[in-house]
């Protein structure tokens, strides 16, 4: 399994969508989570991973978890009881890509039952953004919009296995015409879509929108926990451009 995943609202379904019109094995489209107002063109998802996924962060506070996420010890505690399922559902995306916004919580779940992760592909976008976008959307305030941005980015961090690679993809370069191409094609690259300059260029003519990039123009005065993980998740991304 190749996993694309980030914080919500990072731009995790636009580069979806990309891999998915590249040709990209995500499973079967006919099971794709539904779109809705939130992201019309749709998730690219498939609902047997959220079955898993869901209930290891919900447990029985439903979506009211978010205001509460638990530790990575309560979701492996938790994934106890859904092991024969994750172990029966996993070799079905073996060679798939599969997107999922919540293994940046959960992925220690599955890779403790097995799973086979041979890469992973992370959106990053600026927080300030990423919080505007949350509270659009859940009505909550700016703090915990980055606050959740946070736990997200640092469970990741702490979580994927050294042996598994990551790679960075920049959300905001990926909605500049500018630097688009070389942005994507570097993430095709890194998870084995082989696609000509001109056929990834077709990608962004006909599925990129300038109306995506929301709240391009908002800045804030990050705190330091914020700030300092921000500075280090832009570090590691322009460390991978240098050493590829």
């Amino acid at each position: 399994m190749k996993i694309i995943t980030g914080m919500h609202r990072s731009g995790t379904s636009i580069v979806a969508k990309l891999f998915y019109e590249a040709g990209a094995n995500m499973g079967s489209a006919d099971t794709f989570y539904p779109a809705d107002k939130w992201n019309p063109d749709g998730y690219f998802e498939q609902p047997d991973i959220h079955s898993i996924n869901m209930p290891l962060i919900n447990g029985h506070l439903w979506k009211f978890a978010y205001f509460w996420l638990p530790s990575t010890q309560t979701i492996l505690k938790r994934a106890q009881n859904y092991s024969d399922s994750i172990r029966s559902i996993a070799p079905k995306y073996e060679t798939s890509i599969i997107k999922e916004t919540r293994f940046c919580l959960t992925l220690p779940a599955w890779l403790e039952y097995d799973t086979k992760v041979d890469r992973i592909l992370v959106c990053l976008r600026e927080p300030i953004q990423v919080a505007m976008s949350i509270k659009k959307r859940n009505y909550s305030p700016l703090r915990h919009g980055l606050w959740l941005w946070k736990i997200h980015n640092q469970r990741l961090l702490e979580n994927v296995p050294k042996d598994i690679p990551i790679w960075y993809l920049n959300y905001h370069n990926l909605l500049n015409e500018a630097t688009y191409v070389e942005e994507l094609s570097r993430a095709f690259d890194f998870m084995g879509i082989d696609l000509k300059e001109s056929q990834v260029k077709e990608l962004l003519q006909s599925h990129v929108k300038p109306s995506m990039n929301h709240h391009s123009g908002s800045t804030i005065h990050y705190p330091n926990d914020i700030d300092g993980l921000w500075k280090h998740l832009q570090n590691k991304y322009r460390t991978q451009i240098q050493a590829k």
